[in-house]
């Protein structure tokens, strides 16, 4: 198996779309129809809070998430279609 590369992991989305701007870069955001009831958005507001109160919070919660070991059967699961 491929590894995959991610090699904008580290930066936020702010910043991610600041280098599209300036690059010139076509860039388009849109939401999903079903985010408005989704229960991740009880999470990223959760995030926010917490961004506000300790800066380095999102990438702290990823290093860590990385370090995790994660089941086969959960790490294999298959995505819906959005």
């Amino acid at each position: 198996a491929v590894a995959r590369c991610k090699p904008l992991r580290h930066a936020y989305e702010k910043e991610i779309v600041l280098y599209a701007y300036f690059k010139g870069l076509d860039y388009f955001s849109t939401e999903c129809v079903y985010a408005p009831h989704a229960y991740r958005g009880h999470a990223r507001n959760l995030l926010k809070d917490l961004e506000a109160t300790r800066a380095s919070t999102v990438a702290a919660l990823g290093h860590s998430g990385r370090r995790l070991a994660v089941a086969t059967e959960v790490a294999t699961k298959t995505l819906g279609a959005c």
